[in-house]
């Protein structure tokens, strides 16, 4: 008869014991997952903060945290942390356990395999009793994001369209006067400013003579991708990693000319994710100008918005002029050379970097091989 009342209780001991732990175990905890870095890029690494907090009397056996992140964010392997990966996302599953009153933060090392727009998105908790018979389980939306920006290549200056890393460049035809840039002395004119006399040239002279100033031209660079892998292409693209070599060919050449202290912009036949419309950044100079265009590459989706030829015939009809033009693309036919020919026919530069396997291997710290681009430079 103990044995029977004594068993009795125990079932009912665990019974209660449950029930509590079902209804209570999630109450008052507090998680939360960021990361300690918004940005970063491709190959470098950032950590991965997670905190959790039991702020109630009951202790928390034990907890799982299971979310799910893209493969391409790689993990060092920890105690209580487990990862099984798929083709596109990796499911992440992670343990606690939590006395009462108690904050638990751990930090996982991550590498960024390739270059995109990361986002922290659920995370779904499950905790249970002592003997693991009852559970409940709740998801939390998180709102933490990592930019991964494309390594920019190592790129030979040189390579660029020549007006853009030699700065400001004389003219023939008459666009701006440089008062920098002094071209001789001349006659003194109606209308010229005290601040022009040449004093030494009237001395010499005898007679009122002025500094003739240059004609200068404020270069700019605009760099043009092409989604395309292949001539002829249909919709989707199958040499993804020529295409992100691409994007990583015209970070390094935007990076480089950010440093001469010249002006650049971007356009590709892509769309930033979200987004329908082939991407178009305007040129402009300094380091936050940049990392505004890193931002965008790091978004980019590898997925054709229209044909390349389409939008450099739509550049070419703005008649923008005294720019730089460099087209990175896998292929080069009439049509594209005509749209060159017209760039060139409006004053400005153009040169050509063709992608090809050869373009893959990281020859030279990843430089633009000389086999794999053709320059044309027009006055």
């Amino acid at each position: 008869m103990i044995l029977f009342w004594f068993i009795v209780a125990a079932f009912g001991i665990v019974y209660v014991q449950g029930q509590v732990f079902q209804r209570f175990v999630l109450r008052r905890m507090k998680y939360e997952r960021r990361f300690t870095s918004k940005s970063a890029y491709r190959g470098e690494q950032v950590e991965l903060i997670e905190e959790m907090a039991n702020a109630k009397w009951l202790p928390v056996p034990w907890l799982r945290v299971e979310s799910q992140l893209s493969t391409h964010l790689h993990f060092q392997r920890l105690e209580n942390f487990s990862v099984s990966s798929g083709q596109l996302y990796q499911n992440h599953k992670s343990f606690f356990s939590l006395s009462p009153y108690t904050k638990i933060t751990r930090k996982h090392r991550i590498t960024c395999a390739k270059r995109g727009w990361y986002k922290l998105q659920t995370v779904t908790l499950t905790g249970g009793d002592l003997l693991g018979l009852s559970k409940a389980s709740e998801q939390l939306t998180l709102s933490g994001e990592l930019l991964v920006y494309p390594k920019p290549a190592q790129v030979p200056i040189h390579e660029l369209p020549y007006h853009s890393w030699q700065g400001d460049q004389s003219v023939r035809r008459w666009i701006i006067s440089d008062p920098f840039i002094i071209a001789g002395v001349r006659d003194y004119q109606a209308g010229d400013t005290y601040k022009q006399i040449n004093w030494k040239a009237t001395a010499k002279t005898g007679n009122l003579q002025v500094h003739q100033y240059d004609f200068t031209a404020d270069r700019r660079l605009m760099i043009y991708l092409n989604v395309d892998d292949a001539e002829g292409m249909w919709r989707s693209v199958t040499d993804l990693d020529l295409i992100e070599r691409g994007i990583e060919w015209a970070a390094g050449a935007a990076e480089a000319v950010i440093q001469q202290g010249m002006e650049v912009g971007f356009a590709a036949n892509m769309p930033i994710a979200g987004m329908r419309e082939s991407v178009h950044i305007e040129p402009r100079g300094g380091h936050e100008h940049l990392i505004g265009i890193l931002e965008e590459m790091a978004k980019l989706e590898i997925e054709r918005t229209e044909l390349f030829h389409h939008l450099i015939e739509r550049e070419a009809i703005s008649g923008y002029s005294e720019r730089d033009v460099l087209m990175i693309t896998s292929y080069w036919n009439d049509e594209l050379e005509q749209q060159a020919d017209q760039l060139r026919y409006n004053g400005n530069a153009v040169a050509v970097w063709l992608l090809t396997e050869n373009a893959l291997t990281e020859d030279d710290e990843g430089k633009p091989q000389s086999q794999s681009y053709r320059e044309e430079v027009g006055a």
